[in-house]
């Protein structure tokens, strides 16, 4: 059948590489989309960054919606019974079938054209079959007519072959794309809602899809344009599954809504998942439960959950065959570039094998797990991030904080770098950390340049507001950490910018905000806890050696002091000793007796 050529130019979507403040590469585009990995080991005061190279997929005039009124085409009543084609064209495909199915089965080695299946008001139901099966082809375009609403039902007494096929409602051997502004309803009483088993396509058009197992699966690579997706999944909310395939894998979500709401992983790639628009609402798990400490093993002795040890339920590697509870899930990284993100996990909510590179958007979180976690690097360069509730808030092997806003609730750490060779690095940005247990925290080192960090620390002797196992040096930004005093850190002697680190002999109430002025009266640092605090971690740049400043409480002042050194240790009396360092020095915190100061061996 002669296919008169689509007016509509060919389109494509070239993606923008992740590009990373203070990495200082840059990153080349690739059809495949490739990640790399840095190294992550070194524990010097440098910058670490993840790389992670953007997907490129092309699209051409076949993937979108086109005059196919004006073109010779095919009109198949599917009230009349099942029906097959054997050779590519443009089809229409109208009628109701109660039990059937529509089958395209075409010899791609001797017939290399698109078959378009124009669903106009179509509904179809199968109860043993696929009813849309598409057994062999080059390529399908689904068309949703403008205007209408085609409805696919898939029975739960599906029969499939030896290699479990169909496996689906909507069932592909061939690339497959969906466009046009109409409605496509989707159930699968079987397993999953729409499978192809190579590309995924979907540039237009509002799909609701009910399904037994997972919502929508691609292999090689699944690719949204545009489009209304409304998922409800007993396993998946969508799915990529070519596992052996270098640079494969990949989910690729350029706008459009998404309501997802799974039973296991919201979105899951194998390969590499990228956003670079649109607005999410994911709900994996049955959703934030309130109760923590149900998925995790929150370690011993009232003092968080060692960095070593790995959660009961924790499965990054897409690949396993544990049930995982995440929302944004990928092996291979995962890059947010934009997008509105609201999400309710019961594990992880962003969770990655690979690096995690956020340069925008704006996400907000409430996460049975982590809400934030990389098994390698995790860098920040913009965006808005809102951890209402986490048991960590943002975690990996090195941590990097270019510019965004980020506000993180945690019943545990809320930054934690939990490698003993890994950097947490912070150039910019606002941050508020409200923490259970560590505020900042690197089993490494840290090194901050730039930013404005507040910190609610804990209110345990067992934790810290700061606390880094080598070295942190500050030369740029303003931190002030508030928190119980039993293990209180400050920025390291090293640096280049003076810190001061107050211990208070009795703890100070909620809401009391700490102020630091110099002889003028100028304000050089305030803060206001929403939690009572016992010691306050304070660097800023106008803190100079040499000169004399007031600390108060509320109206009250505390303290004069001149600094004496990079840092300079306090109390009511003045200058004193690193009191971490006595034995015996600090005050617990919710209980009485002394703590010994300084951190326990091990302890992240």
């Amino acid at each position: 059948m002669h296919i008169k050529k689509l007016s509509a130019a060919a389109l494509a979507v070239a993606l923008s590489a992740a590009i990373l403040s203070g990495c200082g590469a840059a990153n080349s585009s690739t059809s495949a989309g490739t990640t790399s990995t840095a190294t992550g080991s070194s524990t010097s005061a440098s910058v670490i960054a993840a790389t992670t190279e953007s997907i490129q997929v092309s699209m051409d005039s076949s993937d979108y919606y086109f005059d196919w009124q004006a073109e010779i085409h095919t009109t198949l009543d599917m009230s009349s019974g099942s029906q097959t084609i054997t050779k590519s064209g443009i089809y229409e495909i109208t009628g109701t079938l109660a039990d059937g199915s529509l089958i395209v089965d075409i010899d791609k080695s001797t017939d290399k054209g698109t078959v378009y299946l124009i669903l106009n008001n179509t509904n179809i139901t199968s109860a043993s079959s696929a009813p849309i099966y598409v057994k062999d082809a080059k390529k399908v375009v689904l068309v949703l007519e403008n205007g209408t609403t085609n409805t696919i039902s898939q029975g739960s007494g599906v029969v499939v072959n030896s290699d479990n096929e169909p496996s689906a409602a909507i069932f592909s051997k061939a690339d497959l794309t969906i466009t046009g502004s109409g409605t496509l309803s989707v159930t699968s009483d079987f397993n999953d809602g729409i499978t192809s088993k190579d590309t995924l396509k979907i540039t237009d058009g509002t799909l609701v899809i009910n399904s037994n197992k997972d919502g929508i699966v691609g292999k090689d690579v699944i690719a949204v344009e545009k489009a209304v997706i409304t998922i409800t999944a007993g396993k998946d909310g969508m799915r990529s599954t070519n596992d052996t395939d270098t640079g494969q894998g990949n989910i690729l979500l350029k706008d459009g809504t998404y309501t997802i709401t799974a039973n296991n992983d919201a979105i899951q790639a194998y390969g590499l998942l990228q956003v670079d628009g649109g607005t999410f609402n994911l709900t994996s798990g049955g959703g934030y439960t309130g109760s923590i400490s149900a998925n995790v093993n929150p370690g011993s002795g009232g003092m968080g959950r060692p960095d070593t040890v790995t959660q009961a339920t924790e499965t990054t590697d897409a690949s396993s065959t544990s049930d995982s509870k995440k929302a944004l899930k990928a092996t291979g990284g995962i890059i947010i570039n934009g997008g509105a993100f609201t999400i309710a996990s019961y594990e992880d909510s962003v969770n990655s094998s690979g690096n995690v590179v956020i340069n925008g958007g704006t996400l907000t979180i409430q996460a049975g797990d982590d809400a934030i976690h990389s098994d390698t690097d995790v860098t920040i360069s913009g965006g808005t991030i809102t951890i209402a509730n986490a048991y960590e808030g943002i975690e990996g092997k090195n941590i990097t904080i270019n510019s965004g806003d980020i506000k993180v609730t945690s019943s545990d750490d809320g930054i934690n770098v939990n490698d003993a060779a890994g950097l947490l690095t912070i150039t910019g940005g606002n941050i508020y950390l409200n923490a259970g247990g560590d505020g900042l925290d690197s089993n490494g080192s840290a090194k901050m340049t730039g930013g404005t960090v507040y910190v609610d620390g804990p209110t345990d002797s067992g934790n810290g507001a700061i606390d880094y196992d080598k070295s942190f040096t500050i030369s740029g930004g303003t931190i002030i950490a508030a928190g119980s005093s039993g293990m209180a850190q400050s920025t390291d002697s090293s640096s280049s910018q003076p810190s001061i680190l107050m211990y208070y002999t009795a703890a100070q109430a909620a809401g009391t905000t700490l102020t630091v002025k110099d002889e003028s009266g100028n304000t050089v640092a305030s803060f206001t806890p929403a939690k009572q605090y016992s010691s306050a971690a304070i660097s800023a740049p106008g803190l100079k050696t040499g000169q004399t400043y007031t600390l108060y409480s509320g109206e009250t002042k505390v303290v004069n002091f001149t600094l004496s050194d990079t840092v300079t240790y306090l109390s009511e009396s003045g200058v004193t000793a690193n009191q971490s360092a006595i034995p015996g020095g600090g005050t617990q915190m919710g209980g009485g007796g002394q703590f010994n100061g300084g951190k326990p061996a091990g302890n992240g």
